[in-house]
């Protein structure tokens, strides 16, 4: 009976034993699945970290306080999918407030054209953010810029530079601030047409700021007993006549304020050879800031075909603004400008040149004579400022403003840091107008300026991406050495070693 047992007994000790090992391994399959889920990490494993995200997209994302998905509606085999997706789920990692979910309308036309009714979009190649009760819509061709040199001799475009977290994190910020900021562009003053298409128009520079998320409105100053109240931003863009006494009365009480004024003055010729004056060059003193009386040329930064007058700019001062552009050694265009540059401030006012030409440019001060431009005696020589930003902060927030670029963390109970009066002034329009905006660095540079002026500095410093372009380039006697070796002997060898199996088995 105990021989008929034993079998019995070890077979149960088996099933057991059996049984104790495989809830066992679904138990540690339980915990390691667990622990993967609670605690993870995503790396980048890029050259140039394409999707590694910026502490100010993290602190952006990382602060929301309403819940936002993100809706990629690109189809799977688009060059811009696999990155879109990657780093959006790098923001979905990073706070439990973000979700991210993909749509191709080729697989799923119905449920495709049920979101495009919802969300009021025109095209298919898009990302939704939706946060409920309001959304913002980023299009494909902001995500990257394409190198179409090579269309010409029948190749495909190559992407250059991922513009993704920029984007991105932009659209999540206008989300999170629940409010679109408000800029007036001054009328009256022959200034260029904010919805104008013209060449001189800035229609372009209007939907380039409206998907930044600011509300864009043309404002007439004569008569006006005050900017109105809550603006953002005043832009005086291009006036050819100046402005007067009340209106710069205006302005300053607007300044005094803590106002934010965008100043882009171009050189107009009036009577007896000199430029006609504006009207702001008094108020534009009272902050260190002087309006060259002169029309600036470099030599030494043309552009083929056009004037010394028109010349591309690569010198930038240490400021936010043009961090990325000397960063990405991104140029801009300026047609035909004046200089602008730093005079003496107030101890509580910081002015910081921005822009400069070369060493060979000069300001022109002999405008009677531009047929034969030549440096003469009493010109400004170069490098020649174009362009100056300012900030003035009152004496009682010396302390706040100490560090007045770098973020710092807010208490609830300290009282807000007094906000600075911000003003920047450029010697040149047409830089921002639609005949020259898609020049290079010229739409990142107006981009920049904005959002520095509305002390919006999170959208700076994050620039496109170039991403890893790897490529193997191999001699037709290499192609030919990989193709007998892959083709012929790879094969024989294989023969060759079953060959030796089938007879050492036989033995």
């Amino acid at each position: 009976m105990s021989d008929g047992a034993n079998p019995t007994r070890r077979q149960l000790v088996a099933a057991s034993t059996l049984g104790a090992g495989t809830l066992l391994a679904l138990a540690l399959l339980l915990i390691v699945n667990y622990f993967g889920w609670k605690y993870h990490d995503r790396f980048d494993w890029t050259g140039s970290s394409l999707y590694t995200l910026s502490e100010k997209s993290l602190n952006v994302v990382g602060s929301l306080e309403r819940d936002v998905e993100a809706i990629v509606f690109l189809s799977p085999g688009d060059e811009l999918f696999d990155p879109a997706v990657e780093m959006l789920a790098r923001y979905e990692a990073a706070s439990p407030r973000f979700s991210v979910r993909t749509l191709d309308p080729e697989k799923n036309p119905a449920e495709a054209q049920g979101l495009i009714d919802r969300y009021q979009i025109s095209q298919l190649n898009v990302v939704v953010f939706d946060a409920g009760d309001d959304r913002r819509v980023v299009e494909s061709n902001d995500l990257a810029d394409f190198d179409y040199s090579g269309m010409q001799y029948g190749q495909a475009p190559t992407l250059e530079a991922f513009k993704g977290e920029q984007m991105f994190t932009a659209a999540i910020l206008e989300l999170a601030e629940n409010r679109k900021s408000k800029i007036l562009f001054t009328s009256g003053h022959g200034e260029l047409p904010l919805d104008g298409a013209s060449a001189r128009g800035l229609s372009t520079a209007q939907d380039l700021l409206g998907r930044d998320n600011f509300t864009l409105e043309s404002w007439a100053s004569l008569g006006q007993p005050s900017v109105p109240e809550g603006t953002d931003l005043l832009v005086i863009a291009g006036p050819t006549s100046g402005f007067l006494e009340p209106e710069v009365d205006v302005l300053r009480s607007y300044l005094e304020g803590a106002g934010r004024l965008l100043l882009l003055a171009d050189p107009i010729l009036g009577d007896s050879g000199r430029l006609a004056g504006t009207g702001l060059e008094e108020l534009l003193s009272e902050y260190g800031v002087t309006l060259g009386a002169d029309l600036v040329v470099d030599p030494a930064n043309p552009l083929p075909f056009y004037g010394a007058e028109t010349f591309f700019v690569n010198d930038f001062g240490a400021h936010p603004i043009t961090r990325t552009l000397d960063e990405t050694q991104l140029p801009v265009i300026f047609p035909l400008a004046r200089s602008v540059s730093a005079a003496e401030a107030p101890a509580e006012i910081t002015v910081t040149e921005m822009l400069r030409t070369s060493a060979e440019g000069w300001g022109e001060t002999d405008l009677e004579n531009l047929g034969a431009v030549e440096q003469g005696e009493g010109d400004l020589t170069g490098p020649v400022s174009l362009g100056v930003a300012v900030e003035a902060v009152a004496d009682t927030a010396a302390d706040a403003a100490a560090e007045p670029f770098e973020e710092t963390e807010v208490v609830a109970d300290e009282p807000p840091a007094p906000t600075p009066t911000r003003i920047i002034v450029y010697g040149d329009s047409d830089f921002a107008s639609n005949g020259h905006i898609a020049n290079v660095g010229n739409a990142e540079l107006l981009a920049n300026t904005v959002n520095w002026l509305v002390v919006r500095e999170t959208l700076l410093g994050i620039p496109p991406k170039e991403p890893d372009q790897v490529k193997l380039s191999l001699t037709q006697r290499q192609l030919r050495g990989l193709n007998w070796l892959i083709l012929g002997l790879l094969p024989a060898l294989s023969i060759a070693l079953g060959v030796a199996v089938y007879f050492r088995r036989r033995r």
